[in-house]
């Protein structure tokens, strides 16, 4: 899910990852939604039938949050790591994952640059993430790096940053949110109120990604970079998500880029 962000192109990480720890809480919130519900199921099922048929995959959880992905998966016996640059997220990962019985690898870590060896893991995985990057080539450029021949990555993502960029979007998006309190009492934050939609107002913009149109932008950029066999599902929010959901985020649907590293010769 999207949680309401600030304009990141003249942030450093340090700010950017200070960003993301002060929003843990509610994020966290969201994703005890989301360990209750159906989409555990749903979510564990999408990835590994998209990932390369390796038995007992190792998978990365890019930019894992409070650790919705890496809890899912461990839970199914999939050894998944979780990375992110937001301390406050990890400690909510891991309580989270106590809570399920479980004690994944959870680590601090920029996306930018990742400590691990080449050719480390089956799968790189992410989820609302790559709308916030500073740098889309060099990030992409490392997951590739740690991806085995043959690995899969899966982007799961939405054209977030066009509320920022386009007038008519921005103004139904923010109908929806209206209209998703008035139905729901919230939009998948705790305090929903005229305050928080006037700072979103204010936030509006500029984005990094600009205009860009995704996914075709990053399928480009990864075939730029060396990816193999690289496809998308423009949306995936009817098996994905929920009622609110859509209604909240439907101007937007998610999207799943889905590309492979090349298999040695």
């Amino acid at each position: 899910m999207f949680v309401r962000r600030k304009r990141m192109e003249n942030l450093d990480q340090k700010e950017i990852d200070r960003y993301w720890s002060d929003g843990a809480e509610n994020y966290s919130w969201i994703i005890d939604d989301e360990l209750n519900s159906f989409r555990v199921e749903k979510w564990r099922e999408k990835i590994l039938g998209n990932i390369s048929s390796v038995r007992n995959p190792k998978i990365l959880d890019a930019g894992c949050g409070p650790g919705f992905f890496t809890i899912l998966l461990n839970q199914a016996g999939v050894e998944t790591i979780g990375v992110d640059g937001a301390e406050k997220m990890l400690q909510e990962a891991r309580a989270k994952a106590l809570q399920a019985g479980l004690v994944p690898e959870f680590r601090r870590m920029d996306c930018h640059r990742l400590d691990f060896a080449d050719n480390t893991f089956d799968a790189v995985i992410s989820r609302n993430l790559t709308h916030t990057l500073r740098d889309h080539k060099q990030v992409y450029k490392e997951w590739l790096r740690v991806l085995k021949p043959g690995g899969t990555l899966l982007i799961f993502d939405a054209n977030w940053h066009l509320t920022e960029c386009d007038e008519k979007l921005r103004a139904e998006s923010l109908k929806r949110r209206e209209e998703c309190i008035r139905l729901y009492g919230d939009a998948f934050d705790k305090k929903s109120d005229h305050k928080d939609t006037e700072e979103h107002e204010r936030t509006v913009g500029g984005h990094v990604l600009g205009n860009k149109r995704r996914p075709d932008w990053d399928m480009g950029l990864l075939e730029g970079i060396g990816y193999k066999k690289i496809s998308c599902e423009r949306s995936i929010i009817e098996e994905m998500w929920d009622e609110k959901e859509k209604l909240l985020y439907g101007n937007t649907p998610m999207f799943m880029i889905r590309a492979e590293k090349e298999e040695k010769a």
